[in-house]
């Protein structure tokens, strides 16, 4: 037997399903929004996904800076990874430069295995010495463009949500842990455009070595 409904019927059936959608969607926060986002990048990315068991999710507005922008957090990162290149030949060339003296300069009484000793550390400290030249002037380069485009950020403008997310998990061990990790989302939460781990040693060093090398006084 077919059902049959006359017309004011139908609009009403319309719009209470209509209303029920809207209200179902009004009834989300922007902590169920942002957790719904963050749980499809841990099922991605976590080790053991099912231990993950969050505890907490702040969300406020991100306007627009170093930390929020994308390109301008791109940008130190490069930033970052250069500094960190420069003080590996800093080390290189320190360590070549101590075997040098070590060995000292050949001289009428030094040995030939002395002398090639002394030849073979001195070509290792100019090599170093120089990829680290190379690399402060770009580290200089890099933090000229970062600032300028850090400047050019009207920080007024809302470009989406900072989410910090903590949460329980197991490592690639087996151990417990707690993760602190945070996330800028679009304006609707759509997807994830920067993802940053807060506890790590690295995430923190790249902070720090990033706001030194703004700072003009480090170049001074």
């Amino acid at each position: 037997m077919s059902i049959h409904f006359t017309k004011p019927t139908v609009i009403i059936i319309a719009a209470v399903t209509c209303f029920c959608v809207m209200f179902e969607t009004g009834c989300s926060t922007k902590e169920d929004r942002a957790n719904k986002l963050i749980k499809e990048r841990m099922s991605k990315t976590l080790y053991d996904y099912e231990s993950y068991d969050p505890i907490e999710t702040t969300v406020k507005e991100a306007k627009a800076s170093l930390y929020t922008d994308t390109a301008c957090w791109g940008m130190g990162t490069v930033l970052y990874q250069c500094m960190k290149k420069a003080l590996e030949y800093s080390k290189k060339a320190d360590e070549a430069k101590e075997h040098m003296e070590i060995w000292g300069p050949p001289t009428y009484y030094s040995s030939s295995y002395s002398d090639s000793k002394y030849r073979k550390y001195k070509s290792e400290y100019e090599d170093a010495n120089t990829s680290f030249l190379a690399s402060m002037l770009l580290s200089k380069t890099v933090s000229d463009t970062l600032k300028e485009m850090v400047s050019n950020l009207d920080e007024t403008t809302i470009i989406g949500w900072e989410v910090i997310h903590k949460f329980r998990c197991k490592t690639k061990g087996g151990y417990a842990t707690i993760g602190n990790y945070r996330f800028v989302m679009d304006k609707g939460f759509n997807q994830i455009l920067l993802e940053e781990d807060l506890d790590s040693e690295e995430s923190q060093e790249k902070r720090v070595t990033i706001e030194k090398l703004l700072d003009d006084s480090y170049w001074n």
